[in-house]
């Protein structure tokens, strides 16, 4: 006899069973089960026979159907369709190939057609093509298509016909270009359509010509105003070149008042734009380069009166600049003792003096630039004449005496240290002249002593007296005479 827990247990083990089975039930459900929105057995796409599948894939069909009928938002009806009977017939056959419904192939999404890139063969039909184009902002396309059919070896047949297909196209052609940022190219197609087209005609391009001219000039001069580099190069040169833009656009529009506003506002900038240029290049010391950009300036015909007076007292300032810079280098150079780089600088400053008109380079800054050459030269000559070097003084002692001609007191200075450097050099010399004699070699002897005859004849010419050389002149007679040279 069965006891109470007994009867609790087995219970419970049917309990978990049940459950278990439903749970089986939901995950795997049998091929007979029920759907749940229309009532009807679930079908898998296998079947057993072809009639069987054939049904199914019908059904499936009219419900896609009844589906799609069924606005978007709009709730179904609830009418049902009785399915139909199917009645599972034993089969000896062998299975047949499972029949499966291949989903439908996406609608490919609209695409917009792209014009074609080849031009029409009709002229008309070209500038039409090509207008189409230049309005659908295709500049590309627009200056390889009017490109072709422009040039000298294009078929005949893609030319333009006559004297307004080709103005117009031209004009397109350089419309484009300006589109693309080519405004040079722009403006040498819009001047081919001015001489191209028809004299009634021609205004239209005219006009187009100023509009491209007033924006490039506009461009240009918004550069010209960025403050990126206020001293630089760029900044003139974008002045200058819509000061150009604006007068090709004065010459086909003489009397725009736009223009005219225009090119005086230019002008204005543009003279400060070349004083601060050079001012810049000049603490740069680049006194070549400024002095190029001041020609410049004072070569235009449109310079203001009191500017042209300001940049030719800049212009002056370059000189007198660029020497001081060499005489500077050459007293650096001294202090090294690298005398022969000094005399090369001063050298160098002393004939670009030499190459300055007098109109460039006003007496006061000239004198300034003499005394400034005067001590340098005057500094190097007595520094050798210190260190017992007196041949090599007497070059730029004597630059010195020359350049001290306007100053007595400075004259009087270095003519003393010149005098001192050739009483130490014939003395030096003699003492040569006299070691080759007594070798026995009396043709070397006299060689060289006829060059320092001739060096002290110079010198009578150079600034100095044959007072002042008196001492030089009686060692050199007192020597001929030891030698036999008459």
């Amino acid at each position: 006899m069965l006891t109470e827990e007994t009867v609790i247990m087995f219970g419970a083990l049917i309990a978990l069973g049940l459950v278990f089975l439903g749970t089986l039930a939901l995950l795997w459900p049998s091929r007979g089960m029920p759907d749940a929105a229309s009532g009807e057995p679930r079908q898998r796409w296998r079947s057993s026979h072809p009639r069987h599948a054939a049904g199914a894939r019908e059904r499936y069909l009219k419900r896609a159907k009844a589906s799609e009928a069924t606005p978007i938002g709009r709730p179904q009806s609830t009418q049902t369709v009785a399915p139909a009977r199917v009645t599972a017939t034993p089969v000896t056959a062998a299975p047949v190939s499972p029949v499966s419904i291949a989903p439908a192939p996406p609608t490919p999404a609209p695409v917009s057609p792209t014009p074609t890139t080849s031009a029409p063969v009709t002229p008309t039909a070209l500038v039409d093509y090509c207008l189409e184009l230049s309005q659908q902002h295709r500049h590309a396309d627009v200056v390889e298509t009017a490109s072709a059919a422009l040039a000298t070896d294009a078929p005949a047949e893609r030319r333009p016909a006559g004297a307004h297909e080709s103005a117009a196209l031209w004009s397109i052609l350089g419309l484009a270009q300006q589109g693309l940022g080519d405004h040079a190219a722009a403006r040498a197609a819009l001047d081919t359509a001015i001489a191209t087209a028809p004299d009634l005609e021609r205004p239209k391009y005219q006009r187009q010509l100023v509009a491209l001219a007033l924006a490039a000039a506009r461009d240009l001069m918004a550069a010209a105003g960025a403050p990126a580099a206020p001293d630089s190069d760029g900044r003139v040169s974008s002045l200058r070149d819509a000061l150009v833009w604006l007068a090709r656009g004065r010459a086909a529009a003489p009397d725009d008042a736009e223009l005219r506003e225009l090119t005086a506002t230019a002008e204005t900038r543009l003279w400060p734009a070349y004083e601060q240029l050079v001012l810049a290049l000049s603490q740069r010391q680049e006194f070549r380069a400024a002095r190029g950009i001041l020609r410049e300036a004072l070569e235009r015909p449109d310079v203001p009166p009191a500017r042209a007076e300001t940049f030719r007292e800049l212009f002056s300032g370059t000189f007198s600049g660029e020497i001081g810079q060499l005489t500077a280098q050459a007293i650096r150079s001294m202090q090294e003792a690298r005398e022969s780089e000094a005399l090369s600088a001063l050298e160098r400053a002393e004939r670009l003096l030499e190459s300055v008109h007098d109109e460039a380079l006003p007496p006061k800054r000239r004198e300034e630039v003499d005394r400034r050459l005067w001590w340098s030269y005057d500094k190097l000559g007595r520094r050798r004449v210190d260190t017992g070097a007196f041949e090599e003084a007497l070059e730029p002692l004597v630059r010195a005496l020359r350049l001290a001609a306007t100053a007595p007191d400075r004259q009087a200075e270095t003519r003393g240290a010149l005098v001192r450097a050739f009483e130490g050099w014939t003395e030096s010399a003699a003492l040569a002249i006299r070691e080759v004699a007594g070798a026995g070699d009396r043709e070397a002897a006299l060689v060289r002593s006829d060059k320092l005859w001739t060096r002290l004849r110079a010198a009578l010419h150079e600034g100095l007296t044959e007072q002042d050389l008196g001492v030089a002149f009686a060692r050199v007679r007192r020597l001929f005479e030891e030698i036999g040279r008459p």
